[in-house]
């Protein structure tokens, strides 16, 4: 029988290819954490602020002047919180998708040399 001069390198690149393919789920498991982890942070931002408003609101109606001032930097402060969060989960969807697009690349060239090995 005819050993494949070849196989054991196309044994390396499969490993290889496989190592990507756990790196690529490890990456996209970390971008679901933290676009959860943001999300919940942002949920409870938003219960704090209607808690505040709510706090505010009783305030004024027992006028308080002072309270009018607070309630509109309470909210001038809740605008820019969510605008951050906003931008920082853009931030996670543009550097994960870079992540998992330069993996995918490396899986391609490494599937592309290992295809090219002849079958001797």
């Amino acid at each position: 029988m005819i050993k494949d001069k070849n196989a054991d390198k196309r044994l390396a690149y499969n490993r290889q290819i496989l190592d990507i393919e756990s790196k690529q789920d490890e990456i996209c498991s970390q971008k679901r954490d933290m676009k959860r982890a943001l999300d919940s942070f942002g949920n409870e931002i938003t219960r704090s602020a209607l808690k505040l408003r709510e706090l505010d609101d009783e305030m004024i109606r027992q006028g308080s002047i002072a309270a009018q001032w607070a309630q509109q930097e309470h909210h001038g402060r809740d605008a820019y919180i969510h605008s951050f969060i906003d931008h920082q989960d853009e931030a996670i969807t543009t550097v994960y998708s870079k992540m998992i697009q330069e993996t995918e690349d490396k899986r391609e060239a490494l599937q592309k040399e290992r295809n090219g090995l002849s079958w001797d």
